[in-house]
């Protein structure tokens, strides 16, 4: 699904989606939007209202939120010692807001089962705004190359240790089939968090019409089903030409390190979503762990999964934040060349078979 600002005109139907962005047009668009909302709030001076950025908002794809439902997440305290600031009461009521709530924070993010998000869709609408926080994002890299092991050797073992006093081979010990075994020679991570805009972009699917769902329309239609198993989840993504830094990492490693095996480059991903539950007490029962056991030892699950995900399907994939990355592919490189070139490490031996004491 492609985000969208504007919708289509009355009477206009679109053929088809139109192309995701390119990473240089989604920074463009976001350094223009940063300077116009510069240069507005200069001239207008401090009587100034809040700037309208389109693109950065929590709800830039659909109708924005009043001012009365806007709800910072981190405000500054006042350090004067006076009267309390406005700022100070929007902390406060956000404070008060989620301690009445039930919710946790796990490696995927937030997740909440509370009554009231289940029965209030400003009261989700809220939740949903204010853990919106950015991805935690890393880049994982790794080297390795793949050995041989010729016929009746194997890796010694613990077990070993009499028999290899006995026979004078430390590391190998007879017995064992030829097999290829994989040997990383380098493992390291690089963070992108830092580099992310610490602010998504909430945008819904689009429609059959091309038109993108209302985002309250949504969030009403949640509360209101009688649902028993329903669930609502926000899809996060961090936008980034992933590819192009999979190269160059690869080309860095082997062209100017001199790593000459493989090289794998991933970018695991966390709190990468917001989930809210039902908090009947059936959806309660199902997603509770002896559930799931029971479950899959009974082969229930060949029946219930399916189910879940029939009842949920109403609400999959409509709701999506994006976070651009503010550094480019080229320049995230360079500014980890150090670091990884002082990580890259490996055994010079000759390639082939490996043996044993005894088998050179």
């Amino acid at each position: 699904m492609t985000p969208t600002t504007t919708g289509a005109s009355n009477g206009e139907q679109a053929a088809e989606a139109p192309a995701p962005p390119s990473y240089d047009d989604v920074m463009q668009s976001v350094h223009e939007g940063l300077a116009a909302s510069s240069s507005a709030a200069a001239a207008a001076g401090p009587s100034s209202a809040a700037p309208a950025s389109v693109e950065m908002g929590p709800f830039s794809a659909s109708k924005p939120a009043a001012p009365s439902e806007e709800q910072p997440l981190l405000v500054p305290v006042s350090s004067s010692g006076g009267r309390p600031t406005a700022a100070a009461t929007a902390e406060q009521s956000s404070r008060d807001f989620f301690s009445s709530l039930e919710y946790k924070r796990t490696s995927k993010g937030y997740s909440s089962s509370d009554p009231l998000l289940n029965t209030d869709a400003r009261a989700l609408r809220r939740f949903i705004t204010e853990t919106n926080e950015r991805p935690r994002v890393t880049v994982v890299v790794e080297g390795s190359h793949m050995e041989e092991r010729s016929p009746g050797m194997r890796p010694r073992r613990d077990s070993d240790a009499q028999q290899d006093q006995q026979q004078g081979g430390p590391y190998w010990n007879q017995g064992g089939e030829s097999c290829r075994e994989k040997v990383v020679d380098f493992r390291f991570s690089l963070e992108l968090t830092p580099f992310i805009h610490d602010r998504g972009s909430l945008y819904t699917a689009r429609q059959r019409s091309g038109e993108p769902y209302d985002i309250d329309a949504i969030l009403q239609d949640y509360v209101g089903a009688e649902n028993v198993l329903k669930e609502i989840v926000v899809q996060k993504r961090a936008i980034w030409d992933y590819d192009a830094v999979r190269q160059q990492i690869i080309a860095f490693i082997r062209g100017t390190v001199g790593y000459p095996h493989t090289v794998a480059v991933t970018f695991p991903m966390e709190n990468d979503r917001i989930s809210i539950k039902t908090h009947s007490a059936i959806g309660r029962v199902w997603r509770h762990p002896v559930t799931s056991f029971l479950c899959f030892l009974t082969c229930a699950c060949l029946v219930g999964w399916p189910l879940r995900r029939l009842a949920t399907q109403r609400w999959r994939n409509k709701l999506m934040s994006d976070f651009v990355v503010l550094v480019a592919p080229h320049d995230y490189v360079q500014r980890n060349a150090d670091f990884m070139r002082s990580q890259v490490t490996w055994a010079r031996v000759p390639l082939g078979i490996v043996h044993g004491p005894g088998h050179a």
